[in-house]
């Protein structure tokens, strides 16, 4: 999506639903949800549920591609959403996912690639009430190279009105931080070992509903 995506990841209008209104005149199409995965392509239990029971609802497939598995095998000349269940633009969102629209659009596929989840008003909106509820003084995600991600975690920052880490060791003060992940992970292990109530964020009902939401009323 080229003119139509906001400009800023994450003070950007919702000037691109536009664009889906438009997809939606054509028919239902296709989704191909991204997700990060563990190591051999495996889904987490929470995320395999819910798009098992998006499937259940949505007019047309719904497939899963763990980045961390080979491609998966799809019919021909599929028509597809490619929507990246990823929560910041690291390498996952600016390499992968570009190589992952070519070879899908050199297979003979019309692809549509939306913008990572992170970016999107709605979870925007979302996590920053998650964590203001939450009252942990800080945000605690997954390590990230210098650049692009560093100036959405500053913008993030901003956004949820707390400071957002990478390293963190337990110092007996207060509760610990927010885990900023999407399934269970080893953030959200590091907190719970440490004696932390750390769900990961698809382990709370109103993210899994709003989530579930979000996809379901795509085109």
């Amino acid at each position: 999506m080229t003119g139509d995506v906001p400009t800023s990841p994450v003070h950007g209008s919702r000037e691109w639903w536009p664009l889906l209104r438009n997809l939606r005149r054509r028919g239902p199409w296709s989704l191909l949800v991204v997700v990060h995965g563990h190591s051999g392509g495996v889904v987490p239990a929470v995320l395999e549920q819910a798009l098992g029971a998006l499937a259940e609802q949505r007019p047309a497939p719904v497939w899963v591609q763990p980045l961390t598995a080979d491609p998966v095998a799809l019919p021909p000349g599929e028509r597809l959403l490619v929507v990246p269940l990823l929560l910041t633009p690291g390498s996952h969102a600016r390499f992968d996912l570009p190589a992952l629209r070519a070879r899908l659009r050199t297979a003979g596929h019309e692809v549509v690639l939306l913008p990572f989840l992170g970016a999107w008003p709605a979870w925007l909106e979302h996590l920053h009430h998650l964590v203001a509820t939450a009252g942990s003084g800080s945000v605690l995600h997954h390590p990230l190279r210098p650049g692009v991600a560093d100036r959405y975690l500053s913008a993030l920052s901003q956004r949820v009105e707390r400071p957002l880490i990478s390293e963190w060791t337990v110092d007996g003060a207060g509760g610990g931080p927010f885990p900023l992940a999407l399934a269970p992970n080893r953030i959200t292990a590091q907190l719970e070992d440490a004696g932390f109530e750390a769900p990961a964020l698809l382990e709370r009902p109103a993210t899994r509903d709003l989530v579930f939401t979000l996809l379901r009323n795509l085109p």
